[in-house]
């Protein structure tokens, strides 16, 4: 019997960990299930098909290190993949074989987000157990910052032009409705002129710049920046007393949500 299908066996060394993910369930398992993707994920080269009984290699030049294995199930409805892991070449290729154990991920739906089950079963010692445990809760908050980055990157390319569109509206109907659309109920802005909290309040903010400073208008400049939920958004204004620029650091859903907004103005 080799050690995968011993795997099964509770009395086995193995890692078993739930982690949650701040994207879609189904941005997840395309991150799972497409080798360039996966590749991405784990900043390696990563070769596979998703089909039971195809070779699974996953190389990683920087470190002299090649895990390799095989598919060994995949189902779509279930978000369920399994593979056999090992070492194929690099440290501990003797005590821990190509497709010596046994790798199965399973992505459930929670909402906007998703949670990743992960278990690891056929490792050769409780110290082997340990190691893949503090190197798969690293690759899992890898896993949760790629997933959250196409997310959210997606989301914000629909709020945000509704942000604009409402810091540019003087018609007060148009102004709310385009920050419902782009805005939680009780969001937060804060910058140099306000600190508020909840949508009403922020389009009352906006009128009163328009009344007091009218004539300017605001757009986005430059990439946007995302990591774990939040954004760096460069900004810049024009009008009658000339320009002015900075950046916004936003809050957000991965659906693009906008919770919390803080200006920066430099200069």
């Amino acid at each position: 019997m080799d050690r995968a299908a011993e795997g099964t066996d509770h009395s086995t060394p193995k890692v078993e960990l739930s982690y949650p993910i701040a994207a879609s369930a189904d941005t997840v398992w395309n991150i799972l299930t497409d080798p360039a993707r996966f590749s991405a994920w784990m900043q390696g080269e990563v070769t596979f098909d998703t089909r039971p009984g195809s070779p699974f290699r996953a190389a990683f030049p920087n470190y002299g290190i090649v895990m390799a294995g095989e598919i060994r199930a995949v189902d779509p409805d279930a978000r369920r993949i399994e593979l056999t892991w090992g070492v194929e070449s690099g440290p501990q290729a003797g005590e821990y074989p190509a497709g010596s154990s046994l790798l199965a991920f399973e992505v459930h739906p929670e909402g906007a987000s998703s949670r990743l089950e992960l278990r690891h079963t056929g490792l050769p010692s409780a110290r082997a157990a340990q190691e893949q445990e503090g190197g798969w809760r690293f690759q899992l908050s890898r896993l949760d910052l790629t997933a959250n980055r196409t997310d959210l990157a997606a989301g914000l390319e629909r709020t945000l032009p509704e942000w604009i569109t409402a810091w540019n509206e003087q018609d007060e109907e148009t102004r709310m409705a385009a920050l419902r659309r782009c805005c939680a109920d009780d969001v937060t802005f804060r910058d140099d002129w306000t600190g508020l909290s909840g949508v009403g309040l922020l389009g009352m903010h906006i009128a009163n710049c328009h009344q007091y400073m009218p004539g300017y208008t605001l757009e986005h400049t430059g990439d946007i920046r995302i990591c774990r939920g939040e954004a760096l958004v460069g900004w810049r204004t024009t009008g009658p007393g000339g320009p002015g620029q900075g950046f916004n650091h936003i809050q957000a859903d991965p659906d693009g949500t906008i919770r919390r907004v803080t200006g920066f103005q430099q200069g």
